[in-house]
């Protein structure tokens, strides 16, 4: 019988996308893979019972980061520059 103190496992599978970013925080921080989703886990939990604090609360850049480490948008590279500077009207 397992005690509410004991240590519990989960096995998930993830999409080879998320996993790759999975991969690229770990390696930043210096963490195993399993280390990386458990700290992601226990931060994410943390964040959705702190009163006030919610996904808004992420900076841009930090979701930027996470999208180009898990290769969700590396298809772009391929693509031509439809757009650039001189497209459109100035920004104000």
């Amino acid at each position: 019988m397992a005690t509410e103190t004991a240590r519990r496992q989960l096995n998930i599978r993830l999409k080879p996308g998320i996993y790759q970013a999975l991969e690229t925080i770990a390696r930043e921080e210096r963490r195993s893979v399993p280390q990386a989703a458990q700290q992601l886990i226990e931060d994410g939990l943390r964040s959705r019972v702190t009163p006030g604090k919610g996904a808004e609360d992420t900076p841009g850049t930090e979701i930027a980061r996470l999208a180009a480490a898990g290769g969700a948008f590396a298809w772009l590279e391929e693509e031509p520059d439809l757009y650039d500077d001189t497209c459109g009207e100035p920004i104000a």
